[in-house]
């Protein structure tokens, strides 16, 4: 599959044909009943230790681009960004193939602050400390930002870590949101503050201590739990 139909990417003559890096291109495609809005288009990313997922969503609905490459590899990540923020999609693909990957992933998004279509108000809104502009070094900025990100993350990890000794904390916490009774509602309210703590700290998704990610991704599931109880039961 073709994905581009110009000849330049991004008008820009040095651009490679990088369409070979999406990995939806032999998935089903999905049947859009509706032309999505350019101004929800969206990058999804997420770290898997050296590599990052690159995700393009025109909507909450409809995805059109995945790749997993190196983090440092900014040159191809910038061109990948850039392909996501301003060329056009005809084809659309399903989130359920690799959602279940990914869930495992820390994740942060890049979003369109403003949804004018006065292109000179266009902001991105980021992870990385603030908004960006919308001109020919975005792809760029956010390659490199990924690359700086990461290695804020990393450290974050490492202090939060303790050596080890904050594997003592969340048992504790896991012992908190492990409790149930026969009202849903009351479990979720009781578990609120450890519910924020837990979600506070997703970054442990990329910790290189086995127990610590683990152990988070145990607090992660009781957190969803007891929201999925808590939402079924005010229903």
């Amino acid at each position: 599959m073709k994905l581009f139909k110009r000849k330049k990417l991004n008008n820009n003559p040095d651009a490679i044909d990088i369409g070979y890096l999406n990995m939806l291109i032999s998935e089903p495609v999905v049947r859009v009943n509706y032309k999505p809005n350019p101004c929800n288009r969206r990058i999804n990313f997420y770290y898997d230790e050296d590599k990052v997922f690159i995700e393009g969503l025109s909507d909450n609905y409809c995805t059109f681009w995945l790749s997993k490459t190196d983090i440092t590899d900014t040159s191809i990540n910038a061109q990948i960004c850039k392909h996501i923020l301003y060329d056009s999609f005809d084809l659309y693909y399903s989130t359920d193939k690799y959602y279940h990957e990914l869930h495992y992933l820390f994740k942060e998004s890049i979003f369109r602050a403003s949804v004018t279509s006065d292109h000179a108000d266009v902001k991105w809104h980021t992870p990385f400390g603030g908004y960006i502009g919308d001109d020919d070094n975005t792809g760029s900025f956010i390659a490199r930002s990924l690359v700086s990100f990461k290695t804020e993350i990393d450290k974050l990890c490492e202090a939060r870590e303790d050596g080890g000794n904050y594997l003592s904390v969340m048992q504790g916490i896991l012992e908190h949101l492990s409790q149930r009774t026969n009202d849903s509602i009351w479990d979720y309210v009781a578990a609120t503050p450890w519910i924020k703590i837990v979600k506070d700290e997703d970054y442990l998704l990329c910790s290189k201590n086995e127990q610590i990610k683990g152990l988070y991704l145990q607090l992660a599931k009781h957190c969803s739990d007891l929201y999925s109880r808590y939402m079924t039961a005010v229903r």
